[in-house]
Formats: structure tokens, C-alpha cells, sequence
């Protein structure tokens, strides 16, 4: 983490947003939210290993440790795919999304779930319990796909609060030794998410730099006619 908190101080200076959305395992999707298209920003490409600092082209990117030692797969490409096309990033012990240069303010920050490697039947599969905690400035111990949608291969949206004070929002998924492991199947234990979504509450962002609220663009419309008058004055008297 020593790396991952040296590298996002380096890049403070960059331009500010306000909004992050992460297809996690994926590729890039676009989805229709509130009549507008927005882009979910895939992560299919970056395999895994024992750590690795992934950084994506806008502000944000993963950190993912650990190694899955029984799954005989030495390339650790973290995500796995479900047979109706729903993909989930998975992680041996901790995986980490942060997002840096946020403009500072209170953001909305929902987490996107489907237990896709468990059952519902009445096989040996249906045995299997994933749990881990989410940290989120305030951490959820024990969290359970599973009991959270009411069943496995249902999507789960879980909402949480966030304040951003430093410009970062750190997202951490961290697999504590409960649930299964080797049963039902070796190699799909600990952390797993589907999607990130994080939006300000705040109604006004700094794009390229300037803001874009209104109000402002109203004061100085009604200062610049008032600064030119009260020059004109001066220069008279």
C-alpha cells in the first residue's frame, strides 16, 4: 500500500472530476442511466499476479494482491465470467479501485454484486460462502453476496456515502480467512464485484478546471457592465 499512496500523491496536479463508473472484469460497456449514456470502463485486460498497480487512463485504477496458490493458474487473470455475460473482477486477499483527483465533496458510491460461482440447487455447489469487508472510510465486516441479493446470480446494488477531503476515494475489498475455499471449487474465494459507480451529490463540477455553475457565470455577467461603467466615471471626473 506503501506504493499505491506514494503514486496517487504524484498525481495530484491533474485535472479534477466528479464521477467514476468501473465495468469491473469487463470491457468498456455504455449503459442508459437517467436518459443519459454513461460509460462504464472496462478492466478486462489487466491480469493479476502476486500484486499489482494497475492505473487506467482517467483517474482511477486497481490494486490487486495476493495469489490464488490451488486454482493451477499461474498467468492470475483476475475476473471471472459467468455464462449470461455478467463479469466480476475477483481477487486472492485485497483489491483495491481507487479514484484520484476528485474534487472534494460528499460523492454517492454504489457497489454492483452477483455471486456467480455458487449455486442455488441442491448440489454440493450450493455449499459454498464467500465473505469479506468493504472499506469505504468506514468498513462493513462479513459482507455476503449470497445473503445480501437473497440468492446467487442475482445482481445487488449496495449503496454507501462517501466524503472526499484529499482528492482520493479509495474503494478496498479485503478477504479476512471466512467463508470457503477449496469447496465447492479451489481458486474462486475472496473479494469479488461487478461494477463501481460513484457520482457527487453535489449538483455543480470543475471540468477542465472551471466550474460549471451557473451562478457564477450570472455574477460576473452583471459585474462586467458595472466594472466598465464605474471606469468611465473615473476617467470623466
Amino acid at each position: 500500500m506503501i506504493l499505491l499512496t506514494l503514486w496517487l500523491f504524484s498525481n495530484r496536479h491533474m485535472t479534477a472530476t466528479c464521477s467514476l463508473h468501473v465495468n469491473c472484469g469487463g470491457n468498456d460497456l455504455a449503459d442508459r442511466e437517467n436518459e443519459q449514456s454513461v460509460l462504464y470502463e472496462g478492466d478486462a485486460n489487466v491480469d493479476g499476479g502476486a500484486a499489482r498497480l494497475y492505473k487506467a487512463a482517467r483517474n482511477w485504477g486497481l490494486s490487486s494482491t495476493g495469489d490464488l496458490m490451488d486454482d493451477n493458474n499461474f498467468q492470475n487473470a483476475r475476473y471471472a465470467e459467468s455464462l449470461q455475460g455478467n463479469t466480476t473482477r475477483l481477487s486472492p486477499l485485497t483489491l483495491t479501485y481507487f479514484s484520484y483527483c476528485l474534487e472534494n465533496g460528499e460523492y454517492s458510491v454504489k457497489l454492483h454484486f452477483a455471486e456467480i460461482q455458487f449455486t442455488n440447487d441442491s448440489t454440493y455447489k450450493s455449499l459454498g460462502r464467500r465473505i469479506f469487508d468493504i472499506y469505504i472510510q468506514r468498513v462493513r465486516k462479513d459482507f455476503n453476496i449470497e445473503d445480501e441479493a437473497g440468492g446467487v446470480g442475482r445482481p445487488v446494488v449496495v449503496p454507501f456515502n462517501a466524503s472526499v477531503t484529499d482528492s482520493i476515494l479509495e474503494i478496498r475489498f479485503y478477504w479476512a480467512g471466512k467463508g470457503t475455499t477449496r469447496f465447492p471449487k479451489a481458486g474462486v474465494y475472496g473479494p469479488l464485484v461487478s461494477a463501481i459507480d460513484i457520482d457527487p451529490h453535489f449538483k455543480t463540477c470543475s471540468m477542465g478546471g472551471k466550474k460549471s455553475n451557473k451562478a457564477v457565470y450570472i455574477g460576473v455577467g452583471i459585474a462586467a457592465p458595472f466594472l466598465i461603467f464605474l471606469i468611465l466615471v473615473v476617467l470623466w471626473r
